[in-house]
Protein backbone atom coordinates (compact mmCIF):
# COMPACT_ATOMS: atom_id res chain seq x y z
CA UNK A 1 0.00 0.00 0.00
CA UNK A 2 1.41 3.33 -1.05
CA UNK A 3 1.19 6.56 0.93
CA UNK A 4 -1.02 9.42 -0.15
CA UNK A 5 1.73 10.94 -2.15
CA UNK A 6 2.79 7.68 -3.69
CA UNK A 7 6.39 7.86 -2.38
CA UNK A 8 6.37 5.05 0.23
CA UNK A 9 4.38 2.81 2.56
CA UNK A 10 2.38 4.21 5.51
CA UNK A 11 2.17 0.82 7.23
CA UNK A 12 5.15 1.43 9.54
CA UNK A 13 3.47 4.61 10.80
CA UNK A 14 0.13 2.81 11.31
CA UNK A 15 1.83 -0.03 13.21
CA UNK A 16 3.68 2.50 15.38
CA UNK A 17 0.44 4.34 16.19
CA UNK A 18 -1.27 1.03 17.10
CA UNK A 19 1.64 0.10 19.41
CA UNK A 20 1.65 3.50 21.10
CA UNK A 21 -2.14 3.43 21.51
CA UNK A 22 -1.76 -0.04 23.02
CA UNK A 23 0.74 1.29 25.57
CA UNK A 24 -1.63 4.16 26.34
CA UNK A 25 -4.41 1.60 26.91
CA UNK A 26 -2.19 -0.42 29.28
CA UNK A 27 -1.37 2.66 31.36
CA UNK A 28 -5.00 3.84 31.49
CA UNK A 29 -6.31 0.38 32.39
CA UNK A 30 -3.69 -0.10 35.10
CA UNK A 31 -4.44 3.27 36.67
CA UNK A 32 -8.19 2.58 36.82
CA UNK A 33 -7.71 -1.00 38.03
CA UNK A 34 -5.27 -0.14 40.82
CA UNK A 35 -7.22 2.83 42.25
CA UNK A 36 -10.46 0.79 42.31
CA UNK A 37 -8.96 -2.28 44.01
CA UNK A 38 -10.20 -3.74 47.27
CA UNK A 39 -7.12 -2.96 49.38
CA UNK A 40 -8.01 -5.41 52.15
CA UNK A 41 -8.35 -8.29 49.70
CA UNK A 42 -5.02 -7.48 48.03
CA UNK A 43 -3.30 -7.30 51.44
CA UNK A 44 -4.72 -10.72 52.33
CA UNK A 45 -3.51 -12.19 49.03
CA UNK A 46 -0.05 -10.73 49.65
CA UNK A 47 0.07 -12.20 53.16
CA UNK A 48 -0.80 -15.60 51.67
CA UNK A 49 2.28 -15.37 49.42
CA UNK A 50 0.83 -14.14 46.10
CA UNK A 51 3.81 -12.45 44.38
CA UNK A 52 1.70 -10.29 42.08
CA UNK A 53 -0.35 -9.10 45.04
CA UNK A 54 2.87 -8.21 46.88
CA UNK A 55 3.93 -6.11 43.87
CA UNK A 56 0.54 -4.37 43.95
CA UNK A 57 0.88 -3.62 47.67
CA UNK A 58 4.27 -2.02 46.96
CA UNK A 59 2.69 0.16 44.26
CA UNK A 60 -0.19 1.13 46.54
CA UNK A 61 2.18 2.04 49.36
CA UNK A 62 3.72 4.73 47.15
CA UNK A 63 0.79 5.98 45.10
CA UNK A 64 2.52 9.25 44.19
CA UNK A 65 5.30 7.34 42.44
CA UNK A 66 2.80 4.96 40.83
CA UNK A 67 0.62 7.77 39.46
CA UNK A 68 3.71 9.67 38.25
CA UNK A 69 4.82 6.59 36.31
CA UNK A 70 1.37 6.21 34.75
CA UNK A 71 1.23 9.89 33.83
CA UNK A 72 4.69 9.81 32.27
CA UNK A 73 3.71 6.73 30.24
CA UNK A 74 0.42 8.21 29.01
CA UNK A 75 2.07 11.54 28.15
CA UNK A 76 4.90 9.97 26.18
CA UNK A 77 2.63 7.52 24.35
CA UNK A 78 0.23 10.28 23.33
CA UNK A 79 2.99 12.70 22.38
CA UNK A 80 4.91 10.16 20.27
CA UNK A 81 1.71 8.97 18.60
CA UNK A 82 0.65 12.49 17.62
CA UNK A 83 4.11 13.64 16.52
CA UNK A 84 4.71 10.46 14.51
CA UNK A 85 1.44 10.84 12.65
CA UNK A 86 1.89 14.57 12.11
CA UNK A 87 5.41 14.28 10.68
CA UNK A 88 5.02 11.02 8.75
CA UNK A 89 1.51 11.16 7.38
CA UNK A 90 0.46 14.81 7.18
CA UNK A 91 2.52 15.61 4.09
CA UNK A 92 1.20 12.65 2.12
CA UNK A 93 -2.39 13.27 3.26
CA UNK A 94 -2.05 16.94 2.28
CA UNK A 95 -0.97 16.03 -1.24
CA UNK A 96 -3.78 13.47 -1.48
CA UNK A 97 -6.39 16.06 -0.41
CA UNK A 98 -5.02 18.61 -2.87
CA UNK A 99 -5.07 15.97 -5.58
CA UNK A 100 -8.80 15.36 -5.15
CA UNK A 101 -9.59 19.05 -5.38
CA UNK A 102 -9.69 20.12 -1.73
CA UNK A 103 -8.17 23.62 -1.46
CA UNK A 104 -5.24 24.10 0.97
CA UNK A 105 -5.00 20.34 1.40
CA UNK A 106 -1.64 20.46 3.16
CA UNK A 107 -2.90 23.06 5.70
CA UNK A 108 -5.98 20.92 6.45
CA UNK A 109 -3.98 17.69 6.80
CA UNK A 110 -2.24 18.44 10.13
CA UNK A 111 -5.38 19.27 12.20
CA UNK A 112 -7.27 16.42 10.49
CA UNK A 113 -4.55 13.89 11.37
CA UNK A 114 -4.43 15.29 14.93
CA UNK A 115 -8.21 14.87 15.35
CA UNK A 116 -8.11 11.31 14.02
CA UNK A 117 -5.25 10.32 16.34
CA UNK A 118 -6.95 12.05 19.30
CA UNK A 119 -10.16 10.11 18.61
CA UNK A 120 -8.31 6.79 18.36
CA UNK A 121 -6.33 7.51 21.54
CA UNK A 122 -9.41 8.59 23.48
CA UNK A 123 -11.60 5.64 22.50
CA UNK A 124 -9.07 2.79 22.28
CA UNK A 125 -6.37 4.20 24.55
CA UNK A 126 -8.54 5.58 27.39
CA UNK A 127 -12.29 4.87 27.50
CA UNK A 128 -12.43 1.22 26.40
CA UNK A 129 -9.48 0.00 28.56
CA UNK A 130 -10.79 1.89 31.61
CA UNK A 131 -14.23 0.29 31.27
CA UNK A 132 -12.60 -3.13 30.97
CA UNK A 133 -10.44 -2.42 34.03
CA UNK A 134 -13.48 -1.37 36.07
CA UNK A 135 -15.22 -4.66 35.29
CA UNK A 136 -12.20 -6.75 36.31
CA UNK A 137 -9.95 -4.51 38.41
CA UNK A 138 -8.23 -7.35 40.28
CA UNK A 139 -7.41 -9.35 37.14
CA UNK A 140 -6.11 -6.33 35.20
CA UNK A 141 -4.10 -5.00 38.14
CA UNK A 142 -2.39 -8.30 38.93
CA UNK A 143 -1.68 -8.97 35.25
CA UNK A 144 0.01 -5.59 34.69
CA UNK A 145 1.54 -4.97 38.13
CA UNK A 146 5.03 -6.28 37.33
CA UNK A 147 5.19 -4.36 34.05
CA UNK A 148 4.27 -1.08 35.78
CA UNK A 149 6.67 -1.83 38.64
CA UNK A 150 9.53 -2.36 36.16
CA UNK A 151 8.58 0.78 34.23
CA UNK A 152 8.43 2.71 37.50
CA UNK A 153 12.06 1.84 38.17
CA UNK A 154 13.08 2.83 34.63
CA UNK A 155 11.41 6.26 34.72
CA UNK A 156 12.25 6.95 38.37
CA UNK A 157 14.88 9.63 37.54
CA UNK A 158 12.44 11.43 35.23
CA UNK A 159 9.59 11.14 37.76
CA UNK A 160 11.87 12.54 40.46
CA UNK A 161 12.81 15.45 38.18
CA UNK A 162 9.13 16.20 37.56
CA UNK A 163 8.37 16.03 41.28
CA UNK A 164 11.22 18.41 42.18
CA UNK A 165 10.27 20.79 39.37
CA UNK A 166 6.65 20.85 40.56
CA UNK A 167 7.71 21.61 44.14
CA UNK A 168 10.01 24.44 43.00
CA UNK A 169 7.26 26.09 40.94
CA UNK A 170 4.74 25.76 43.79
CA UNK A 171 7.23 27.23 46.29
CA UNK A 172 7.88 30.17 43.96
CA UNK A 173 4.12 30.73 43.78
CA UNK A 174 3.85 30.37 47.57
CA UNK A 175 1.39 27.48 47.24
CA UNK A 176 3.49 24.50 48.32
CA UNK A 177 2.24 22.34 51.19
CA UNK A 178 3.42 18.92 52.38
CA UNK A 179 -0.06 17.85 53.55
CA UNK A 180 -2.06 19.07 50.55
CA UNK A 181 -2.72 15.50 49.34
CA UNK A 182 -4.36 14.55 52.63
CA UNK A 183 -6.55 17.67 52.65
CA UNK A 184 -7.66 17.15 49.08
CA UNK A 185 -8.38 13.48 49.73
CA UNK A 186 -10.64 14.22 52.71
CA UNK A 187 -12.54 17.00 50.95
CA UNK A 188 -12.99 14.86 47.84
CA UNK A 189 -14.38 12.00 49.91
CA UNK A 190 -16.82 14.36 51.64
CA UNK A 191 -17.87 15.62 48.22
CA UNK A 192 -18.43 12.07 46.94
CA UNK A 193 -20.52 11.28 50.04
CA UNK A 194 -22.68 14.37 49.50
CA UNK A 195 -23.17 13.55 45.80
CA UNK A 196 -24.06 9.94 46.69
CA UNK A 197 -26.77 11.20 49.05
CA UNK A 198 -28.12 13.62 46.44
CA UNK A 199 -28.31 10.80 43.89
CA UNK A 200 -30.11 8.46 46.30
CA UNK A 201 -27.24 5.99 46.74
CA UNK A 202 -27.25 6.61 50.52
CA UNK A 203 -29.83 8.28 52.73
CA UNK A 204 -29.36 11.50 54.71
CA UNK A 205 -28.64 9.62 57.94
CA UNK A 206 -25.95 7.55 56.25
CA UNK A 207 -24.37 10.69 54.83
CA UNK A 208 -24.31 12.35 58.27
CA UNK A 209 -22.69 9.27 59.82
CA UNK A 210 -19.94 9.20 57.20
CA UNK A 211 -19.23 12.93 57.53
CA UNK A 212 -19.16 12.58 61.33
CA UNK A 213 -16.39 9.97 61.04
CA UNK A 214 -14.06 12.59 59.53
CA UNK A 215 -14.64 14.91 62.50
CA UNK A 216 -14.48 12.12 65.09
CA UNK A 217 -10.76 12.28 65.91
CA UNK A 218 -10.80 16.09 66.04
CA UNK A 219 -13.39 16.30 68.84
CA UNK A 220 -12.33 16.65 72.49
CA UNK A 221 -14.13 14.95 75.37
CA UNK A 222 -15.36 18.23 76.87
CA UNK A 223 -17.29 18.95 73.65
CA UNK A 224 -19.61 15.96 74.18
CA UNK A 225 -19.62 15.64 77.98
CA UNK A 226 -22.54 15.80 80.34
CA UNK A 227 -21.56 18.83 82.45
CA UNK A 228 -21.07 18.37 86.18
CA UNK A 229 -24.22 20.34 87.00
CA UNK A 230 -26.28 17.67 85.21
CA UNK A 231 -24.52 14.60 86.62
CA UNK A 232 -26.50 12.60 89.15
CA UNK A 233 -24.12 11.77 92.02
CA UNK A 234 -24.67 10.27 95.47
CA UNK A 235 -22.90 11.17 98.69
CA UNK A 236 -20.72 8.54 100.34
CA UNK A 237 -21.57 9.28 103.98
CA UNK A 238 -25.37 9.29 103.48
CA UNK A 239 -25.49 6.17 101.31
CA UNK A 240 -28.28 3.78 102.38
CA UNK A 241 -31.52 2.11 101.28
CA UNK A 242 -33.12 5.50 100.56
CA UNK A 243 -30.22 6.28 98.25
CA UNK A 244 -30.84 3.03 96.36
CA UNK A 245 -34.48 4.02 95.78
CA UNK A 246 -33.35 7.42 94.48
CA UNK A 247 -30.85 5.74 92.14
CA UNK A 248 -33.56 3.45 90.76
CA UNK A 249 -35.82 6.43 90.05
CA UNK A 250 -33.12 8.07 87.90
CA UNK A 251 -32.66 5.10 85.57
CA UNK A 252 -28.85 5.20 85.50
CA UNK A 253 -26.77 2.01 85.54
CA UNK A 254 -23.58 3.61 86.92
CA UNK A 255 -23.49 6.39 89.51
CA UNK A 256 -20.51 8.44 90.75
CA UNK A 257 -20.05 8.60 94.53
CA UNK A 258 -18.50 11.72 96.06
CA UNK A 259 -16.95 12.50 99.43
CA UNK A 260 -16.59 16.03 100.79
CA UNK A 261 -17.79 17.70 97.58
CA UNK A 262 -18.55 16.86 93.96
CA UNK A 263 -14.93 17.41 92.95
CA UNK A 264 -13.99 14.63 95.37
CA UNK A 265 -15.29 11.60 93.45
CA UNK A 266 -14.43 8.43 95.38
CA UNK A 267 -15.65 5.86 92.88
CA UNK A 268 -18.53 4.43 90.87
CA UNK A 269 -21.46 2.27 91.96
CA UNK A 270 -22.98 -0.20 89.46
CA UNK A 271 -26.72 -0.85 89.79
CA UNK A 272 -26.24 -4.59 89.18
CA UNK A 273 -23.77 -4.76 92.09
CA UNK A 274 -26.31 -2.99 94.30
CA UNK A 275 -28.94 -5.64 93.59
CA UNK A 276 -26.50 -8.48 94.25
CA UNK A 277 -25.47 -6.94 97.56
CA UNK A 278 -29.07 -6.15 98.55
CA UNK A 279 -30.16 -9.71 97.85
CA UNK A 280 -27.24 -11.03 99.87
CA UNK A 281 -28.32 -8.81 102.79
CA UNK A 282 -31.99 -9.78 102.34
CA UNK A 283 -32.79 -6.15 101.39
CA UNK A 284 -32.23 -5.02 105.00
CA UNK A 285 -29.14 -2.85 104.57
CA UNK A 286 -26.39 -1.92 102.10
CA UNK A 287 -22.70 -1.26 102.70
CA UNK A 288 -21.33 1.06 100.04
CA UNK A 289 -17.75 -0.13 100.60
CA UNK A 290 -18.82 -3.55 99.29
CA UNK A 291 -20.05 -2.18 95.96
CA UNK A 292 -18.01 0.94 95.15
CA UNK A 293 -15.50 0.57 92.31
CA UNK A 294 -12.64 2.71 91.10
CA UNK A 295 -13.59 5.60 88.80
CA UNK A 296 -11.76 6.31 85.54
CA UNK A 297 -10.46 9.90 85.25
CA UNK A 298 -9.17 11.58 82.07
CA UNK A 299 -8.27 15.16 81.07
CA UNK A 300 -11.23 16.99 79.54
CA UNK A 301 -9.08 17.81 76.50
CA UNK A 302 -8.55 14.14 75.53
CA UNK A 303 -9.65 13.34 71.97
CA UNK A 304 -12.72 11.13 71.88
CA UNK A 305 -11.18 8.62 69.46
CA UNK A 306 -8.37 7.91 71.92
CA UNK A 307 -10.82 7.95 74.84
CA UNK A 308 -13.00 5.30 73.19
CA UNK A 309 -9.92 3.12 72.66
CA UNK A 310 -8.92 3.51 76.33
CA UNK A 311 -12.42 2.80 77.64
CA UNK A 312 -12.61 -0.40 75.63
CA UNK A 313 -9.14 -1.56 76.70
CA UNK A 314 -9.74 -0.80 80.39
CA UNK A 315 -13.29 -2.23 80.24
CA UNK A 316 -14.81 0.98 81.54
CA UNK A 317 -18.15 2.32 80.34
CA UNK A 318 -17.64 5.93 81.36
CA UNK A 319 -14.94 8.45 82.25
CA UNK A 320 -14.99 11.45 84.58
CA UNK A 321 -13.40 14.51 83.00
CA UNK A 322 -10.94 16.62 84.97
CA UNK A 323 -10.28 20.28 84.13
CA UNK A 324 -6.96 22.10 84.34
CA UNK A 325 -7.60 23.00 87.99
CA UNK A 326 -8.18 19.41 89.06
CA UNK A 327 -11.94 19.70 89.42
CA UNK A 328 -14.58 17.46 87.84
CA UNK A 329 -15.92 19.19 84.73
CA UNK A 330 -18.16 16.47 83.36
CA UNK A 331 -18.75 12.87 82.39
CA UNK A 332 -18.52 10.99 79.10
CA UNK A 333 -19.89 7.51 78.37
CA UNK A 334 -19.24 5.15 75.50
CA UNK A 335 -22.79 5.91 74.36
CA UNK A 336 -21.93 9.63 74.15
CA UNK A 337 -18.95 8.84 71.92
CA UNK A 338 -20.91 6.49 69.65
CA UNK A 339 -23.64 9.12 69.29
CA UNK A 340 -21.06 11.43 67.72
CA UNK A 341 -21.10 9.10 64.71
CA UNK A 342 -24.58 7.55 64.61
CA UNK A 343 -26.62 10.37 66.18
CA UNK A 344 -28.80 10.38 69.27
CA UNK A 345 -29.56 7.01 70.90
CA UNK A 346 -32.59 7.41 73.14
CA UNK A 347 -34.06 5.08 75.75
CA UNK A 348 -37.11 5.46 77.98
CA UNK A 349 -35.13 7.63 80.40
CA UNK A 350 -34.05 10.03 77.64
CA UNK A 351 -37.59 10.71 76.49
CA UNK A 352 -37.79 14.22 77.93
CA UNK A 353 -34.13 15.24 77.67
CA UNK A 354 -32.60 17.30 74.91
CA UNK A 355 -35.91 17.77 73.16
CA UNK A 356 -37.21 20.45 70.80
CA UNK A 357 -41.01 20.34 70.87
CA UNK A 358 -43.22 22.35 68.53
CA UNK A 359 -46.21 23.73 70.48
CA UNK A 360 -47.57 26.22 67.96
CA UNK A 361 -46.73 28.20 64.86
CA UNK A 362 -43.03 29.13 65.17
CA UNK A 363 -43.13 28.30 68.92
CA UNK A 364 -40.91 25.63 70.51
CA UNK A 365 -40.19 24.44 74.03
CA UNK A 366 -36.54 23.44 74.25
CA UNK A 367 -34.56 21.65 76.94
CA UNK A 368 -31.84 23.93 78.32
CA UNK A 369 -29.14 21.37 77.51
CA UNK A 370 -29.81 21.42 73.75
CA UNK A 371 -26.85 22.84 71.85
CA UNK A 372 -27.21 25.98 69.73
CA UNK A 373 -25.83 24.06 66.75
CA UNK A 374 -28.64 21.51 67.03
CA UNK A 375 -31.29 24.26 67.19
CA UNK A 376 -29.76 26.06 64.21
CA UNK A 377 -29.66 22.82 62.20
CA UNK A 378 -33.25 21.80 62.99
CA UNK A 379 -35.00 25.18 63.01
CA UNK A 380 -32.77 27.05 60.53
CA UNK A 381 -32.05 29.78 63.07
CA UNK A 382 -28.82 31.70 63.55
CA UNK A 383 -28.23 31.60 67.31
CA UNK A 384 -24.55 32.20 67.98
CA UNK A 385 -22.34 32.60 71.05
CA UNK A 386 -18.60 32.74 71.61
CA UNK A 387 -18.85 31.50 75.20
CA UNK A 388 -21.89 29.20 75.44
CA UNK A 389 -22.80 26.01 73.59
CA UNK A 390 -26.31 25.34 74.97
CA UNK A 391 -29.54 27.31 74.72
CA UNK A 392 -29.68 27.49 78.54
CA UNK A 393 -26.25 29.12 78.74
CA UNK A 394 -27.14 31.36 75.80
CA UNK A 395 -30.25 32.59 77.64
CA UNK A 396 -28.19 33.37 80.76
CA UNK A 397 -25.71 35.26 78.58
CA UNK A 398 -28.49 37.35 77.06
CA UNK A 399 -30.19 37.98 80.42
CA UNK A 400 -26.92 39.02 82.03
CA UNK A 401 -27.60 37.21 85.31
CA UNK A 402 -28.38 33.80 86.80
CA UNK A 403 -32.13 33.51 87.35
CA UNK A 404 -33.49 32.28 90.67
CA UNK A 405 -35.22 28.90 90.80
CA UNK A 406 -38.59 30.38 91.84
CA UNK A 407 -38.94 33.53 89.74
CA UNK A 408 -42.13 35.57 89.58
CA UNK A 409 -41.65 38.08 86.77
CA UNK A 410 -41.32 36.69 83.22
CA UNK A 411 -37.71 36.31 82.09
CA UNK A 412 -37.71 37.26 78.41
CA UNK A 413 -34.99 37.95 75.83
CA UNK A 414 -36.42 39.78 72.80
CA UNK A 415 -34.31 40.10 69.66
CA UNK A 416 -35.07 41.05 66.07
CA UNK A 417 -35.44 37.44 64.87
CA UNK A 418 -36.55 35.59 67.99
CA UNK A 419 -37.93 35.74 71.54
CA UNK A 420 -36.62 33.51 74.35
CA UNK A 421 -38.69 33.05 77.51
CA UNK A 422 -37.33 31.13 80.49
CA UNK A 423 -39.78 28.43 81.62
CA UNK A 424 -37.84 26.44 84.23
CA UNK A 425 -34.77 26.99 86.38
CA UNK A 426 -33.00 24.28 88.41
CA UNK A 427 -30.25 25.41 90.78
CA UNK A 428 -29.35 28.52 88.73
CA UNK A 429 -29.40 26.47 85.51
CA UNK A 430 -32.04 27.21 82.90
CA UNK A 431 -33.57 23.81 82.21
CA UNK A 432 -36.30 24.78 79.73
CA UNK A 433 -37.06 27.75 77.49
CA UNK A 434 -39.75 28.82 75.04
CA UNK A 435 -38.35 29.94 71.69
CA UNK A 436 -40.56 32.01 69.40
CA UNK A 437 -39.27 32.71 65.90
CA UNK A 438 -40.63 36.03 64.68
CA UNK A 439 -42.72 36.04 61.50
CA UNK A 440 -40.37 38.52 59.80
CA UNK A 441 -37.26 36.52 60.70
CA UNK A 442 -34.80 36.20 57.84
CA UNK A 443 -33.21 33.09 59.33
CA UNK A 444 -35.99 31.07 60.93
CA UNK A 445 -37.47 28.38 58.73
CA UNK A 446 -38.83 25.64 60.99
CA UNK A 447 -38.74 22.09 59.70
CA UNK A 448 -42.39 21.47 60.44
CA UNK A 449 -44.64 24.17 59.06
CA UNK A 450 -47.83 22.29 59.78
Amino acid sequence: MEDYGGSGSIWPQIVLIIILTGFNAIFAATEMAVVSLNRNKINSMAEEGDKKAKTLVTLLDDQTRFLSTIQVGITFAGMLSASSAATSMASGLGKFLSGIGIPSGEAVAVPLITLIIAYISLVFGELVPKRIALQNSEGVATALARFISLLSKLVKPFSALLSVSTKIVLKILGMYSEDIEEKISEEELKSYITVSQEQGVIDAQGKDMMINIFEFDDSAAYEIMTPRTEIFMVEYKDFGLDTVNEILSKGHSRIPVYGENKDDVLGIVYIKDLFIELEKNKYQFINIDDVIKEAYFVPESKKIGLLLYELRNTKNYMALLVDEYGGISGLVTIEDIVEEVVGEIEDEYDADRGKITKIGKNKYTIDGSVELKTINDELFTDLDSDINETIGGFAVEKLGFFPEEFFEDPLIVAEEDYIIEVLKVDDKRISEILLTIRENSKNGNPLDEN
